[in-house]
């Protein structure tokens, strides 16, 4: 009887393929909801370490803004795997505001 007990216990399937399809489909969003926090993070981090450049005449802010909006849409790409749509939600920008935005700083997409 203890025997049986032991064999049921260990025949049964894993927990994790009792989940029905949507229990599955759930658990795979979720994770991939934390794979993105978690570049998201990195990313944060990376904005952090970014250093300024000195405050002298050959200082352009117009320049600057640039350079920062070229890294933010390149790392939001590499972040995304490439998908613009993707990026620009990330970046809370509409798809065609990326797009546009891509054409006019000349970011190479694949």
């Amino acid at each position: 009887m203890r025997t049986e007990s032991l064999r049921t216990q260990f025949d049964s399937p894993s927990p994790q393929s009792q989940f029905p399809p949507e229990g599955k489909l759930l658990n795979s969003k979720l994770a991939n909801i934390s794979d993105l926090v978690s570049s998201l993070n990195a990313a944060v981090e990376d904005l952090g370490t970014i250093n300024l450049p000195p405050l002298d005449e050959q200082f352009d802010f117009y320049h600057e803004v640039e350079r920062f909006e070229t890294n933010l849409i390149k790392s939001a790409l590499r972040i995304t795997g490439g998908s613009q749509v993707k990026a620009a939600r990330l970046l809370k920008l509409n798809a065609t505001t990326l797009n546009a935005k891509l054409k006019l700083l000349k970011i190479a997409t694949k």
